[in-house]
C-alpha cells in the first residue's frame, strides 16, 4: 500500500506467489495495481513496484509477473520501463456448465 502525507492511502499492490515448474522456482504474480487518479504521475507507481521488487528478493522469487489490457496505455508506457514484454498471448476459458 502506498500512502499520502496524511497518512490516506493512495495505492496498492496485490500479489501472491506462483509456481514455474520447468524452472523449478517460485516466482510471483502482480494481480492488482492500483493507484488513485488524482496523484497518478507522482511516484506511487514506481514506489509500489520498487517495494514489489524488495519482497520478490525477500522471498527468493525468480520474477515477477503480471498481464495488463493491451489498450492500457499509460501503464504499459510505465511497464516498459521497468519490465521486459513478453511474447504470451492470454486467454480465459470458460468452466464447464454444471446447468443440466
Amino acid at each position: 500500500m502506498r500512502a499520502d502525507s496524511r497518512g490516506t492511502p493512495v495505492g496498492l499492490a496485490h500479489f501472491r506467489p506462483f509456481s514455474c515448474p520447468l524452472h523449478g522456482a517460485v516466482g510471483g504474480f502482480l494481480d492488482d495495481l492500483f493507484v488513485a487518479p488524482e496523484v497518478r504521475g507522482g511516484g506511487a507507481v514506481d514506489e509500489l513496484l520498487a517495494r514489489l521488487r524488495e519482497i520478490a528478493a525477500e522471498r527468493g522469487w525468480s520474477t515477477i509477473r503480471w498481464i495488463t489490457a493491451d489498450d492500457n496505455h499509460r501503464a504499459r508506457s510505465k511497464y516498459d520501463q521497468v519490465a521486459t514484454r513478453t511474447m504470451f498471448v492470454t486467454y480465459d476459458m470458460a468452466p464447464e456448465s454444471t446447468d443440466s
